[in-house]
């Protein structure tokens, strides 16, 4: 549950106070007026006390089916025919410093991992898994057919994944080889950086993913001009000698990933390269498709929306009667009205 959840409904506590002490106070109303009224007055009240506590609690209801709907936190299991193959999809995204360089007003990262989600709606029925990495990988969705959770996951690529320095990308790759799955199955492995390695294998990693069978593409991020590297505080790295740290992609360095694995090469500010990326993604889920009905889990908000809408409905109507009651009839102490 998202930090905006527990806080809302912890308003709850001071709401459901006040809303008791107020209907005390009106059920004390007959008492507090001694024998002035009537007892088909005191039956009213009763009734009237009765719906203000009705619509006290769809208020209550409301309030925390909002507060579930706005946090986004709530999941319900169904049932659902989909496309499924073998395919298996490995997203590889670097997630240094480097990275974080704004050569065209947004972040190289920013527009790698848009880059993904591009890739991703192209990829129908595989499973995706996504691998930041720095000095070291890290694993942020490990392969599913669920969008909303590979979605989720990418939102967390970024320097903070690994307090380790650096960009090794063979070690990504690596990681990216290193689940097992069926044999037969169709894999390809979607490296997304500015060239910048620092591990000193990535051929090696390349080559080694080719032998397995799996398939490789590089897409390239950055402009030709040296562009400042800063931390993920927004501040520059500056080198030995007291100046900020620049970095230019480093085309040379991709290519040769790319023959190593056998696989191709693509630049992100290419026009056609998202095209052609996305054609790749796909051609490698379309095998071995299937149909079958699989269980997944879907975003309940807008269903919560819907119900809180409900509950107001509810509540307003329960406490409309109430809004202005009548007046509770008095009579005379000799009994006569």
């Amino acid at each position: 549950m998202s930090g905006l959840a527990p806080w809302a409904v912890a308003a709850l506590v001071p709401y459901a106070a006040l809303q008791a002490a107020f209907l005390r106070r009106l059920a004390t109303v007959p008492e507090a007026l001694g024998g002035t009224m009537e007892a088909n007055g005191r039956a009213r009240w009763r009734r009237y006390v009765a719906r203000r506590a009705v619509g006290a609690a769809f208020g209550a209801v409301f309030w925390v089916l909002c507060a579930l709907a706005a946090s986004g936190a709530v999941r319900v299991p169904r049932y659902a025919t989909q496309t499924v193959t073998g395919a298996e999809l490995a997203f590889v995204l670097d997630a240094s410093n480097s990275m974080l360089s704004a050569d065209e007003g947004v972040s190289r990262l920013e527009r790698a991992s848009d880059f993904v989600s591009r890739l991703a709606a192209a990829a129908d029925g595989a499973g995706l898994s996504v691998i930041a990495f720095r000095g070291r990988p890290v694993t942020l969705c490990p392969s599913t057919r669920d969008r909303k959770a590979f979605a989720d996951a990418l939102l967390w690529a970024g320097p903070a994944v690994t307090s380790a320095a650096g960009s090794d990308v063979g070690a990504a790759i690596d990681e990216a080889l290193r689940p097992a799955f069926p044999p037969g199955a169709a894999r390809l492995v979607i490296v997304l950086s500015d060239g910048n390695d620092t591990g000193g294998r990535a051929k090696a990693a390349a080559a080694e993913a080719a032998a397995s069978g799996a398939a490789l593409l590089v897409v390239g991020f950055g402009g030709d001009e040296p562009a400042i590297v800063v931390d993920p505080d927004g501040k520059p790295v500056v080198g030995d000698g007291g100046t900020p740290v620049k970095k230019a992609i480093d085309e040379a360095a991709m290519r040769d990933w790319a023959v190593a694995g056998r696989g191709e090469y693509l630049r992100a500010s290419d026009p056609a390269s998202l095209g052609r990326a996305a054609a790749i993604c796909a051609s490698t889920s379309s095998s071995s498709g299937s149909r079958r009905t699989v269980r997944v889990e879907v975003d309940a908000s807008s269903a919560l929306a819907l119900a809180a809408l409900a509950a107001l409905a509810l509540a307003a109507l329960a406490s409309w009667p109430a809004l202005e009651p009548r007046r509770p009839p008095l009579r005379r102490k000799d009994g006569r009205p």
